[in-house]
């Protein structure tokens, strides 16, 4: 005999935009509309409204004040834990450079290496074009054909490893034309001068000022390059005054600068701002006469990696541990094992599906820095990483964020879960799993260790359709 039903008409306000679905009560639970809120939430944001309306006859059962029961005991409603089976794969080259990702994120700089227990050594180089400061015309050098010094400098933004290891970075001519309008990536190398125009031995202070000419400056990587390297710059314009006339004239004769570096032990990483006034290559001249080329928003600028793995992350068996790593580094790769069993005793709708990955205990000292956030994607048949429908949701429904507290990460993949369950059982089709990412991954030099294995835990809430 049919039933009338209760369903309920959701109203949430999103700014001044408001949107409203009608869906059975037997669907509704904290867990189950969780996703559903959120598409209602991208079109509303004042102030949340929920309003009941009686609509005539369905068969569904009566299932009102089931949300006041504890799951376990709420009819239909079940819980089931699955297994992940893990392994470490390494990331494909990462986009540094393009004109759509610089309007995403302005490029981080990168210059070191280190040697790290869990991931190998890793090795980091930057790339930039040089640019004019102020118009160059006669009295800018006054006849000077030879500079007193000249210094390269960049701001500070992080570092990552061995905070007291030597540093001896090493400047180079880039050789090749590099352009704003095209797209360069992470794996890349640059053809650059046999010879360099700058050297220094250091370790890097990121947090510790500097006194210059008497001036107290925040902390900035400076590197003396030579002075007949500037002397070449001093005598180019007075014999080729043009090649200062644009910059398009200017990086066509100096194309820009190339940046390698090698570290004593375990290390570091340093990264540097993206753009900043610090960033300058500075002639001083006649005693008290200093002129400063930029590298500006206008100037290319990016970064380039080399890895070194240990043997245990490119093997094909599970891992204890799990590596991710920044810098186009390590990822891992997700296996749900029995995920269709979930669909045993017919179909189910999924609402919660809460991913958790535990960080190994002592693998984040002072040195090696955590995640303070990963990211989940899914998986195509060839192995590139493509975005799932719970990454779409925002941070609080779909997580990521490192808790400090117990030490770990957790992911709600319902929707993928859900989607995968469709697509396997019903249509045949193949589940390629899912990728653990490094958040930030060509922003910052970071590293997370995950314990991997039977660690791993996807806890499942489902209902049953009809229970």
């Amino acid at each position: 005999m049919m039933r009338p039903c209760l369903k309920i008409l959701f109203l949430q306000s999103n700014q001044h935009f408001y949107s409203f679905r009608i869906v059975p009560v037997s669907f509704i639970n904290s867990f189950t509309f969780a996703p559903m809120l959120k598409n209602v939430r991208r079109s509303l944001q004042i102030a949340s409204v929920a309003l009941l309306f009686l609509l005539p006859s369905c068969n569904e059962p009566d299932l009102i004040g089931l949300d006041l029961q504890p799951v376990s005991e709420t009819p239909g409603v079940s819980i089931d834990t699955l297994e992940v089976e893990s392994f470490v794969v390494m990331e494909d080259s990462l986009i540094m450079w393009s004109p759509l990702k610089n309007l995403i994120e302005s490029p981080t700089l990168f210059i070191g290496s280190y040697d790290d227990p869990y991931l190998g050594k890793t090795q980091a180089g930057t790339v930039a074009q040089i640019r004019l400061g102020n118009t160059i015309t006669s009295s800018t050098f006054a006849g000077a054909t030879t500079p007193d010094s000249v210094v390269l400098s960049f701001l500070y933004k992080d570092l990552n490893g061995d905070s007291t290891s030597m540093h001896y970075i090493s400047v180079y001519e880039l050789n090749e034309k590099v352009y704003v309008d095209s797209t360069y990536y992470s794996s890349r190398t640059y053809a650059h001068s046999a010879t360099t125009i700058g050297h220094a031995d250091l370790i890097p202070s990121i947090f510790d000022s500097l006194v210059i000419n008497n001036d107290t400056v925040v902390p900035q990587l400076r590197i003396p390059m030579d002075t007949a390297f500037g002397g070449r710059l001093m005598r180019e314009y007075i014999s080729n005054p043009s090649t200062f006339a644009s910059n398009t004239a200017f990086t066509d004769y100096f194309k820009g600068i190339v940046m390698v570096d090698s570290a004593d032990g375990v290390g570091s990483i340093v990264t540097l701002t993206s753009t900043s006034s610090i960033h300058l290559l500075t002639i001083y001249f006649s005693g008290n006469k200093s002129y400063q080329f930029l590298i500006d928003a206008g100037a290319f600028r990016t970064s380039f990696f080399s890895h070194q793995y240990l043997s245990v992350n490119s093997d094909s068996f599970p891992d204890d541990d799990l590596v991710v790593s920044s810098m186009a580094g390590l990822k891992d790769s997700l296996v749900i094992k029995d995920m269709t069993s979930l669909y045993d005793d017919g179909p189910v709708s999924i609402s919660s599906a809460r991913l958790i990955f535990e960080l190994k205990d002592g693998s984040a000292p002072n040195k090696f820095k955590a995640h303070t956030n990963l990211l989940v994607f899914g998986s195509d048949s060839l192995g590139n990483n493509i975005t799932t429908a719970d990454a779409n949701e925002t941070s609080s429904y779909f997580g990521g964020l490192y808790d400090e507290t117990q030490n770990k990460y957790t992911f709600n993949v319902a929707r993928y879960v859900q989607q995968t369950l469709k697509k396997v059982v019903q249509n045949g089709g193949t589940d390629y799993g899912l990728f653990l990412v490094a958040g930030g991954s060509t922003s910052n030099a970071r590293r997370s260790v995950v314990k991997g294995r039977h660690a791993i835990k996807l806890i499942v809430t489902k209902t049953k359709f009809n229970p």
